[in-house]
């Protein structure tokens, strides 16, 4: 006769109270007690010290620490490499100690003579103001034309001749820039064409007299004087042939309320700016 599900559930409690028994676990007797469902604790899945046996010599304890402590150990290395290749980074690159805005028609980032503009502009620099061994200036370029230059552009299309276009869009996205550069004082040496130079407010610029404690011949105002009128640029004239013939350099005043350029940066322009506007073809 078959047994129905209750008596072998007896049946299969009588027999672990047997068990129980004869191996004297009073707490296992009384867990499975008459009337009383079985009942199993996690604690008896569980392996005690007494009961862990590494086997393997080195190799085992090896792979025992692996298995418990792989992702602290993956993390740790990570951290360390990362750590190192900052520091490689840091050691190997320098920063510039200048740099210097220019505004305007030329593409000056793209001409051929670039980099050695910025060479000889390093060249005349007074010194390796931040101490990494090497004078670097980096320019802070803006591509911008007037309403002018855009009509004459389209006129000689319109004529044509095979030249790109001007857009529009992207012309008004970066005379929006310069304005807001020169009203924030980010970039204190300037190069900026003669009609972006206009349009900025008076009081933005730094005397010449007050800077140079004089005001040269040539100067176009109290503020400024064309690029092409200094010997720095005459002695370097195929380097700076890129840049247009109504160019002014000038000077940013420092923005006491942004702060934008810093008192030491501002420092760094007005030097530069002094040994260029002082620069005689002998000295190089």
């Amino acid at each position: 006769m078959a047994m129905t599900a209750t008596q072998f559930a007896d049946f299969v409690r009588r027999a672990y109270l047997a068990r129980a028994a004869c191996r004297g676990k009073e707490n296992e007797m009384k867990q499975y007690a008459p009337g009383k469902e079985p009942q199993y604790s996690r604690e008896d899945d569980k392996l005690h010290h007494e009961e862990i046996e590494l086997k393997g010599g080195i190799a085992g304890k090896l792979d025992n620490f692996w298995f418990y402590h792989k992702w602290k150990v993956i993390v740790s290395l990570a951290a360390v490499v990362l750590v190192a290749i900052m520091c490689v980074q840091m050691c190997g690159n320098t920063s510039d100690d200048l740099t210097f805005m220019y505004s305007g028609s030329a593409y000056l980032t793209t001409v051929p003579n670039y980099n050695q503009m910025l060479e000889v502009i390093a060249d005349v620099m007074p010194e390796d103001y931040n101490g990494d061994g090497e004078k670097r200036v980096e320019c802070a370029a803006l591509n911008i034309y007037s309403e002018e230059q855009i009509k004459r552009r389209k006129a000689e299309i319109e004529s044509g001749k095979d030249l790109p276009e001007y857009n529009t869009h992207i012309n008004s996205q970066e005379y929006t820039s310069y304005n807001r550069l020169m009203q924030t004082g980010e970039y204190s040496l300037c190069l900026i064409e003669k009609w972006l130079y206009d349009d900025v407010a008076n009081g933005v610029f730094c005397k010449l007299e007050d800077t140079l404690g004089y005001k040269p011949d040539y100067a176009i105002d109290s503020y400024a004087v064309y690029l092409w009128d200094t010997e720095f640029a005459k002695s370097n004239a195929e380097i700076f042939s890129a840049i247009p013939k109504e160019t002014v350099l000038c000077l940013r005043m420092k923005n006491s309320i942004t702060n934008k350029g810093s008192e030491t940066n501002h420092k760094i322009a007005k030097e530069t700016f002094i040994a260029i506007m002082n620069y005689k073809p002998s000295e190089n």
